[in-house]
């Protein structure tokens, strides 16, 4: 049963917000790519590198600053982490060449890392019990400030814009971050009150649980990478068969909002299925979840290969999108109770850490496009999210139950 009174404190509104608004930065350049590739005359690997970029330094500030959280004890990196998305995203457009973009969008999804560890870890501690469902309400609160940068980023870029209106975007998120900071020490809940760790050994963790967690997320971080890529692509592609006369510039603005509505439909889908998961699904009981949601699903990845943008497109996307992300916060939920004492670098791990080596995404993608083309790299990305199923088969049951009914949060610093 969900005991809502958590929901209404003061760090929980500036998460939930906070998540939002970092999210909709982390979103804005994906289906922008085909307009930063024009602009700064990159080629299509090198345009694959800038998302897979920062799909890196995303995923590696997340294990990173959430150990230095807890060495240091201090949530400080939450806020932070919201003032450089701002300023890296705000930035882009400035850039004199590509070589500078690279570095300041990297500064930006460095901050948008830095952020999750600290408010996850955060807020699955206030709801005690009830923390899958707050790392689910966590999940959707990100999908949609991912909706919302999807369809913004093209908004303020193409048609009479460009990409230095990203600019209006940076004092948001200077206000979301003092906001952030003034609430997120302020006590929980006086039901899931901050209280200490069981005591379980660092080294007595079960270790390859966790290890198969994590190639999971590994399995579906990779899809969600490869296939924001592939939407572009695949995008592009409709609109130049239909239009063969257009330059790749026109092309390239024309296809952007269309990618971005694409990807809205994927990332509602998203939110939508990370909501549901954490809302029905019982604790103790997510492994056959785990492994069958990304099996059933992937058959909705491929399908986009064989349709063009429009109503069936759209569909393969939200569909795709809740087989390769609704199971991110029962992940996250069932790390943190298989690192009780570590909660942040739990989030850390299955968010961050995942993320680093799903950056290989958009390059394996644009490789298997050259090698072959657009319906082989979209199939392929398909099967592997198959595989992301397959690898929690082994999970342990018991280890999966730890924790449950004892208000284990991990989450003690201030």
């Amino acid at each position: 049963m969900i005991r809502s009174r958590w929901l209404y404190t003061g760090p929980v509104i500036a998460i939930l917000i906070g998540h939002y608004v970092v999210d909709t930065y982390s979103s804005v350049i994906p289906p922008l790519i085909g307009v930063v590739q024009q602009d700064f005359n990159m080629q299509p690997a090198g345009a694959a590198l800038l998302l897979g970029i920062g799909a890196i330094f995303s995923g590696l500030s997340q294990p990173l600053f959430a150990w230095i959280s807890d060495l240091t004890g201090t949530r400080i990196y939450g806020a932070l982490g919201i003032l450089l998305a701002a300023l890296g995203i705000g930035l882009v457009g400035f850039s004199f060449n590509a070589s500078i973009l690279f570095a300041v969008y990297a500064i930006g999804m460095i901050g948008v890392g830095m952020f999750h560890p600290i408010a996850t870890a955060r807020i699955g501690a206030i709801a005690g019990n009830d923390r899958s469902f707050a790392i689910s309400l966590f999940f959707v609160f990100g999908m949609a400030g991912f909706f919302t940068g999807a369809l913004l980023g093209p908004v303020l870029t193409t048609g009479d814009g460009n990409l230095r209106n990203l600019a209006w975007l940076i004092v948001p998120g200077i206000a979301m971050a003092i906001f952030l900071q003034a609430n997120i020490n302020r006590p929980g809940s006086h039901s899931n009150p901050d209280r200490g760790q069981p005591a379980i050994p660092f080294r007595d963790y079960d270790w390859f649980s966790i290890g198969l967690l994590y190639a999971s997320a590994v399995f579906r971080f990779f899809v969600n990478m490869a296939i924001i890529y592939l939407i572009v692509r695949w995008v592009e592609q409709h609109v130049a068969e239909w239009n063969p006369q257009w330059s790749l510039d026109r092309v390239a603005d024309y296809s952007a909002p269309i990618a971005g509505v694409a990807n809205a439909w994927m990332f509602v889908g998203q939110g939508l299925g990370g909501l549901l998961a954490g809302a029905v699904i019982p604790g103790g009981k997510e492994k056959l979840a785990l492994i069958w949601t990304p099996i059933l699903f992937a058959p909705f990845i491929m399908l986009i290969a064989f349709v063009p943008p429009g109503a069936m497109g759209y569909i393969a996307c939200f569909f795709g999108g809740v087989g390769f992300a609704a199971m991110t916060p029962i992940t996250i939920s069932v790390g943190q109770r298989l690192m009780p004492g570590h909660t942040r670098l739990a989030s850390g791990l299955l968010l961050g850490g995942a993320w680093t080596i799903a950056a290989l995404g958009p390059g394996t993608a644009e490789l298997l496009i050259q090698r072959y083309d657009l319906t082989t790299s979209i199939v392929v990305t398909g099967i592997v999210l198959i595989f992301a199923g397959l690898s929690v088969i082994g999970l342990n049951d018991r280890s999966v139950r730890r924790g449950l009914g004892s208000d284990i949060n991990g989450d003690v610093t201030v």
